[in-house]
Formats: C-alpha cells, structure tokens, sequence
C-alpha cells in the first residue's frame, strides 16, 4: 500500500491542487460578483448624488435670480414710495397755501361786508338826519 500511496500521492496531491484552484476560483468569482455589484450600486448611488447637487445648485442659481428680481423690484417700490410720498407732500404743501389764501380772502371779504354794513348805517342815519333838517326847513318855511 505504501508503492501504491508513494505512486498516487503526486497525482492525488495534484488533484488537491486542482480542486482547491476550483473551489478558490469558484468563491473568487462569488466574491468579485459581490464587489462588482456593490460598486454598480455605489456608482448608481454617486449618480443620484451627482444629480442631486446639480438640481440644488440649479436651485441655488434660481433662488439667487429671484433674490437679485426681488431686490430691484423692492428698490423700484421703494422709489417709487419715495416719489409718491415728496409728491404728497408738495400736494400737501400746495393745499395748505391754497386753504391760507382762502382764509385770507374770507378774512377779507367778512371786514369789508362789516365796513359796507358800518357805511350803510352811517348813510341811513344821515339820510334819516336829512329828512328831518328838511321837515324843519319846511316847517319854518311855512
């Protein structure tokens, strides 16, 4: 047994060796199909991430648009705020000289009606003074 052993060892180590290059091989294969899916899934993974930052930075560029529209349109509102504001100012400026004027000239036309009333009393009392000096006169005429 021990020829047939010293015959038969090379070859059965020989086929150890090709059944331990087999099974490594086989589990290899197992093991780089894991990696290898496990890299399609990163880089799937990467992708959604790759695309994700472009939608926020597109975002980003969006929100940094509208900010920059908003802001020249807040300027434009606050001009013309600005504008309205001296505008109603003048008008308001403007109302009061004319409401000053108005006052002035009621002012006025209130003493001259008062004056006009004085000088028609004066002239009804001369008037009234008249026709008693001619009563007079005639009464010492007769």
């Amino acid at each position: 047994m021990r020829g047939f052993v010293q015959q038969w060892s090379a070859l059965i180590a020989a086929l150890l060796v090709v059944l331990s290059i087999v099974s490594t091989r086989s589990t290899l294969r197992t093991q780089v199909g894991g990696v290898h899916d496990r890299l399609t899934a990163l880089e799937t993974h990467m992708a959604s991430l790759r695309n994700a930052l472009e939608g926020q930075q597109g975002i980003g560029v969006r929100m940094a648009t509208l900010d920059v529209r908003v802001h020249e349109q807040l300027q434009k509102l606050m001009a013309q705020r600005e504008t309205s504001l001296e505008r109603h100012e003048q008008d308001t400026f403007n109302t009061q000289e004319a409401m000053q004027a108005l006052q002035t000239t009621v002012d006025t036309i209130a003493t001259m009606t008062q004056r006009l009333a004085f000088m028609e009393e004066m002239l009804l009392e001369m008037q009234g003074g008249l026709a008693e000096l001619r009563q007079q006169r005639t009464n010492a005429n007769r």
